[in-house]
């Protein structure tokens, strides 16, 4: 079975958020450059960006102007300020060109998501590629962020179209949590939550997010990180693709 794709989306809020988010992307924040945090500075000067490369201060200061163009100067507290699309590859992908891969995912998003596309930053200082979309979801002079994102039918909606549009181009395939045991499930969020302790990602403001989707479906993450799923039994390790393919002990399954 080809490596499964990964897309997740998160809504970006408060005052600052688009700010936090863009520094973030843009590698400007020293508190997740120091020690225990997953970056890798070496590989940091590895990273790109596939529009234009403004520093955080100028995203967040286009975002504003844009909103009070629209007549939006004072946002509600509780205002979803952006959406933010995480686009990531295999671990394995770091001794490939991920460039035509991500030009794809920038080009889906700018030209299939509703508002503006305020940046795409490439990060190969990580565990695995990524790309975040920085998104104003601006949308007819007012902010539809959660319009735009919608509950799980609509969120699943979009990665369906992700998927159909981009991802089956590179030969990946949809992920199989649905065939997931309970006590499989929940070893896995554990592996990921457990790898990810000392990642940035915890501190993001999108976090919350980004572990409830964990908990609701862990083997995407499992397999951007390269984990292996430890079997309670003896000292045999299964990786998740061996987990997806496996027929078990009931009727085979077909892979996606």
């Amino acid at each position: 079975m080809a490596s499964s794709h990964f897309f997740r989306m998160g809504k970006v809020k408060g005052k600052n958020g688009i700010l936090n988010a863009a520094k973030h992307n843009k590698r400007t924040l020293q508190a997740e450059r120091g020690a225990g945090a997953n970056i890798d500075a070496f590989r940091s000067p590895l990273n790109y960006s596939l529009t234009d490369p403004a520093t955080a201060e100028q995203l967040d200061r286009a975002a504003k102007v844009l909103m009070v163009q629209a007549g939006i100067d004072k946002p509600r507290a509780n205002q979803v300020m952006g959406l933010e699309i995480v686009f990531s590859l295999p671990a394995n992908w770091h001794e490939q060109d991920t460039r035509p891969f991500f030009q794809d995912c920038m080009t889906w998003a700018r030209d299939n998501m509703p508002g503006v596309l305020l940046s795409f930053d490439v990060h190969l200082d990580e565990s695995a590629p990524h790309a975040h979309a920085l998104i104003l979801p601006l949308v007819n002079g007012r902010m539809k962020g959660n319009e735009i994102m919608g509950g799980k039918g609509k969120l699943m909606h979009w990665i369906n179209r992700f998927y159909s549009d981009v991802a089956i181009n590179y030969g990946f395939s949809r992920n199989q949590s649905r065939y997931l045991a309970g006590k499989q499930k929940e070893a896995i969020d554990k592996q990921v939550l457990s790898r990810l302790a000392a990642d940035p990602v915890i501190k993001s403001t999108i976090w919350p997010c980004v572990r409830d989707a964990i908990r609701k479906d862990p083997l995407p993450y499992a397999q951007i990180l390269g984990l292996e799923y430890r079997q309670k039994t003896g000292n045999k390790r299964k990786s998740f693709t061996q987990i997806m393919t496996s027929k078990g002990k009931g009727k085979s399954i077909n892979t996606i």
